[in-house]
């Protein structure tokens, strides 16, 4: 993609050919997907009358891929290793929009990057879940590559007002009530901050930044900000407001360099905490898949997401929207969910509901793995560890769990990236040549390598098989998308975006919150939202103590948090000495 964008930026061509090059891109995507499609149906039929029919309907349900499928496409041959795609994805109408934005045809020194194109995708993803039918010339209608349900395709389709279009070829042309609309969606999101530089808004905690000339609380430049704000996201909501929102219904997050950075605790993000709060009010399921595993200690991962518990805890969260909350430690090997009392809980793995019975009808499911099979992997790892901490000279030690066997640097050392590199090289070699029967993730954890019993392929299948949300109305936010990385295994089964922080993190969910209709200043009814509205003036039965009772310190988050340390590494706990 970028080697073909580099042909119209040498030659000059880019503002004229840009949009048509990612169209391109858009039309291999959908001829792939529609090959995919019909071979899976084909798949389907000359299997029904076999005895593995109900079988593979039930793991085609958990959105498992069929094994060595190969789909005769240009795209296919192409890029070789291309994985599936669960929607669309309207290429052009982001690079449209992305270039409206931040000018990148009219440059005249430096081309496209990478990372620029990883934004675009990214977008185009996110436009893609809100937005079915979003593209350049019509929406095709092209079902999911594992939806196991292959009725004939309606002639005629309502659009989101419920009109009905007759559908041409498989395409359903656009209604210009959806291309207004479509427009007006993508020009809020240019109206945003710039990626991810856009901490200087309010950081809700009802104070401006220190280092701000002429700070004020309630400064007249910052009430019409947020009054344009409101304007902008009120003008644009797709659907009347209700508790549902239109996208993902299951979003699954890394940890680490994720929601908070590498080997930190999430404590002070008021912004992604606001986000993930809209989220779950909007009826969506949050659930952090992390390779963190400190088996069913609930304590050790709350710690790990203090602060964003204390915002869930000082809003008023409750209810079913608590309950949508998860976390999966290890990957894919202890499921807990956030309760009433904000704290997390471990869901039930054995008897009626539990997650690992009711997952053990598809192959790669925790609940079929044997122990001897756990085993002989962690084994082979170990010893993997060992010779590669040999070889290179690595001044690390070795840690092993249940599930997972790490190679970690010791007390003020650092592992060199390479070595780390090389290390996961070596042990998916040898675990693949070894041919291990069981899912597992070896990786690089950016400061440490691992090697985890499952992956987040699994632990995603897993959820969306327990909570009953198909592949494409999931997506999955990670920060380690290549062939070392623990979020690469996701890509098989639901679409991903790709982030390299939390700033990032939280600028995607601000955006698919903007694009999906919803008022950002939803949490800006407090009582110091009324005094910047009124000029300053405070209330008189309240005042600044009042204002106190409702703003998250998460600066005193942070304190308290602080009195107890843990190795993120072990899970150990650390006393921290005294300076008196």
């Amino acid at each position: 993609m970028k080697s073909m964008l580099m042909h119209s930026f040498v030659l000059d061509a880019l503002d004229t050919t840009g949009a048509d090059t990612f169209s391109h891109f858009e039309m291999l995507i959908d001829e792939h997907r529609r090959m995919t499609n019909q071979l899976f149906e084909d798949i389907h039929f000359s299997s029904k009358s076999s005895s593995n029919n109900i079988q593979m309907s039930i793991s085609s349900s958990a959105s498992q891929p069929i094994p060595n499928m190969i789909v005769p496409s240009r795209l296919k041959r192409l890029v070789p290793e291309v994985g599936t795609f669960y929607t669309r994805l309207p290429l052009k109408k982001a690079f449209e929009a992305y270039n409206a934005k931040y000018g990148i045809t009219k440059r005249r020194y430096i081309c496209i990057s990478f990372n620029e194109i990883r934004h675009i995708l990214n977008l185009a993803q996110i436009i893609a879940m809100i937005h079915p039918y979003s593209s350049g010339g019509g929406g095709a209608l092209v079902s999911g590559v594992n939806d196991m349900s292959i009725a004939p395709r309606p002639t005629v389709l309502p659009d989101s007002n419920g009109e009905t279009t007759e559908m041409k070829n498989g395409v359903r042309p656009r209604t210009e009530r959806e291309s207004a609309r479509d427009r007006a969606v993508l020009e809020a999101w240019a109206s945003m901050g710039d990626t991810p530089r856009e901490e200087d808004e309010d950081d809700d905690t009802g104070e401006e930044k220190s280092n701000k000339p002429n700070s004020s609380p309630c400064r007249p430049l910052r009430q019409r900000d947020r009054s344009d704000s409101c304007a902008i996201e009120e003008s644009l909501s797709l659907l009347p407001m209700q508790t549902t929102l239109p996208g993902p219904k299951l979003i699954c997050f890394d940890g680490d360099q994720t929601l908070y950075s590498d080997g930190a605790n999430f404590e002070n993000s008021p912004k992604l905490s606001k986000y993930l709060y809209l989220l779950l009010k909007h009826g969506v399921t949050i659930a952090v898949v992390t390779a963190a595993g400190y088996e069913y200690q609930a304590e050790k991962y709350e710690l790990r997401l203090s602060g964003l518990l204390a915002y869930f805890k000082e809003r008023g969260l409750e209810g079913e929207d608590l309950e949508r909350f998860y976390i999966f430690g290890g990957e894919c090997n202890y499921l807990l969910r956030l309760g009433n009392d904000y704290k997390l809980h471990a869901v039930r793995e054995d008897g009626p509901g539990g997650w690992v019975v009711s997952t053990k009808f598809f192959a790669e499911s925790p609940g079929n793995w044997s122990d001897a099979d756990i085993t002989s992997i962690l084994d082979r790892a170990e010893a993997c560890f060992q010779s590669s901490l040999k070889d290179q000279n690595l001044r690390a030690r070795i840690i092993r769990k249940k599930r997972s066997v790490g190679l970690i640097p010791k007390v003020d050392e650092m592992i060199r990236r390479e070595a780390l590199d090389e290390t996961v090289l070596r042990i998916q070699t040898e675990l693949d040549e070894a041919k291990v029967t069981l899912p597992f993730c070896a990786f690089n954890g950016g400061r440490d390598a691992w090697v985890d019993v499952g992956n987040k392929r699994v632990g995603v299948q897993v959820l969306q098989s327990y909570l009953g949300i198909p592949a494409e109305e999931t997506l999955h936010i990670g920060d380690q998308f290549l062939n070392t990385g623990n979020d690469f295994a996701a890509r098989s089964v639901c679409p991903c975006v790709w982030i390299t922080s939390p700033e990032e993190t939280t600028y995607i969910l601000k955006s698919i919150l903007r694009l999906a209709g919803v008022p950002l200043m939803a949490l800006m009814n407090t009582p110091l939202a009324a005094t910047c509205e009124n000029g300053g003036a405070e209330s008189a039965a309240g005042g600044d103590k009042e204002v106190g009772k409702k703003i998250v310190d998460f600066e005193e988050a942070d304190r308290r948090s602080s009195r107890v340390m843990m190795d993120v590494y072990t899970g150990e706990y650390i006393t921290k000495m005294s300076k008196h």
